[in-house]
């Protein structure tokens, strides 16, 4: 049996919840902590049962700047952070986020999630 058969979830019958992704570069701080990381594993902190991180190869800023990978420097690639959680638990992790000041741009949207 392979591990990708021996892995599966149980069935999860749809139910409403969130999700929020969060926009940043990889060459972003948090103190001394790459901040995508450090948001990554903020969500663990708070008790979310599961994140992605993405790395992107280019991306258009809110002020117009384009940020790339590129051969020799990977400090502006944009990396996104989403994870999908009930209101509530969003609610906790934004409230805690904004005592930081981080500065991230985020989006948060109703979804319906479950494992077929």
């Amino acid at each position: 049996m392979s591990a990708e058969i021996s892995q599966r979830r149980s069935s999860v019958a749809p139910y409403e919840a969130e999700q929020i992704t969060f926009y940043t570069q990889a060459g972003r701080l948090h103190g001394h902590v790459a901040l995508p990381q450090w948001l990554f594993a903020e969500l663990g902190r708070q008790g979310f049962k599961g994140a992605t991180m993405t790395g992107g190869l280019v991306g258009e800023g809110h002020d117009g700047i384009i940020h790339t990978v590129t051969w020799l420097d990977d400090v502006e690639q944009p990396v996104q952070i989403t994870a999908v959680a009930a209101s509530a638990q969003i609610d906790h992790l934004l409230a805690s986020l904004e005592q930081h000041h981080l500065g991230v741009f985020y989006i948060r949207l109703p979804v319906t999630a479950g494992v077929i």
